[in-house]
């Protein structure tokens, strides 16, 4: 049944309600009201929580992936980091390197100048023996004009038959003495020979031996130096300039006088400075720097220094101010060197 609003009643006895009048006529349509504003208010708030949610999971993930690109970043800097520590060290252990070749290669000098100095006297003295020689052989060649002169002689004599006994005589005494003489000579020519010789072999037997021992010293040289790295790898810590005073020192002869130049911290230009000066220098820096210092000797290309000086040089900066030298040094052990002299020009 319709309603006077058009629609169909359905409430429950609404035939018996029909005509009664009621104080809440419109409850139902209230609650209802209700209900739906509830339910539409719970819906929004459920979206806009949604909403948040993804909004706090998205602000999450991007402080996830900053942190993750933070520590990757970080990640990245320490591997730049070491790998421009170990350039460095590889760096500082080629200078060295490279000084010890140049020391190498001033030693080798050294012993090619000494082996041509034998050479030369060896080249003076069999020349002096060639003289000798020759001074016999026009000796040998006088004694047989003498000779052929005493057999003229003593033919002339014979040829003379009025010529006296006791000439003749005279004459072959003279052409024997003359005859044994040139035998004499003869003997003396075939001794040095013979001693010529001899002294070409010895000669042969020495230079053979010094190249041998100089082959052997060089073998043993290269054997050192390779154990001597062995050693340093397996009982020393490497030698590096990380976390130390670098000073560098540059030494060269030129015109006949030596040259030292200096610089601190590898800032700036080298500067001249003389012996005692750098010694000075480097005994104050050595006070002020608790970490120690870095010496950094440097050998320019054509330096005219021979194995011994630069050798010394670089051992007595190294064992006197290095730190290297000054932590592994045996004790007891003195770093001066009173072989240096210390007329050097600044």
């Amino acid at each position: 049944m319709k309603d006077s609003s058009g629609f169909i009643d359905l409430r429950l006895n609404h035939r018996e309600t029909q005509g009664n009048e009621s104080f809440w006529p419109t409850f139902t349509d209230v609650m209802t009201v209700i209900m739906m504003i509830f339910l539409i208010s719970m819906v929004v708030v459920l979206l806009r929580n949604m909403e948040l949610v993804k909004e706090i999971r998205a602000t999450a993930e991007a402080e996830r992936q900053a942190m993750e690109l933070a520590r990757s970043t970080g990640e990245e800097k320490e591997s730049l980091a070491t790998r421009l520590d170990t350039a460095l060290e590889q760096l500082n252990a080629a200078d060295s390197r490279i000084n010890e070749l140049q020391l190498q290669v001033m030693r080798l000098q050294d012993q090619n100048s000494i082996r041509a100095k034998a050479i030369s006297d060896r080249d003076a003295r069999l020349q002096m023996l060639q003289e000798e020689r020759n001074d016999l052989a026009q000796q040998a060649a006088r004694l047989a004009l003498d000779k052929q002169a005493a057999s003229n002689a003593a033919a002339e004599a014979k040829s003379r038959e009025t010529q006296s006994r006791r000439e003749l005589a005279d004459l072959q005494q003279e052409y024997t003495r003359l005859k044994e003489e040139l035998g004499r000579r003869d003997l003396q020519i075939a001794m040095l020979k013979a001693r010529l010789e001899s002294q070409d072999q010895e000669l042969a037997r020495s230079l053979e031996q010094r190249q041998n021992v100089e082959e052997k010293y060089l073998v043993l040289a290269d054997e050192y130096d390779n154990l001597k790295v062995r050693y340093d790898k397996l009982v020393r810590p490497a030698r590096s300039a990380k976390g130390r005073h670098l000073v560098e020192v540059r030494y060269f002869k030129k015109g006949g006088k030596r040259h030292i130049e200096w610089r601190d911290a590898g800032v700036g230009e080298f500067k001249a400075v003389s012996r005692s000066k750098l010694d000075g220098i480097l005994a104050r820096l050595k006070q002020q720097q608790p970490d120690g210092l870095y010496i950094k000797v440097i050998l320019p290309r054509n330096n005219g220094l021979s194995y011994s000086e630069a050798w010394k040089f670089t051992n007595y900066l190294h064992k006197k101010y290095d730190y290297y030298f000054q932590e592994n040094s045996p004790p007891g052990t003195n770093p001066d060197n009173p072989d240096m002299s210390r007329g050097d020009s600044g």
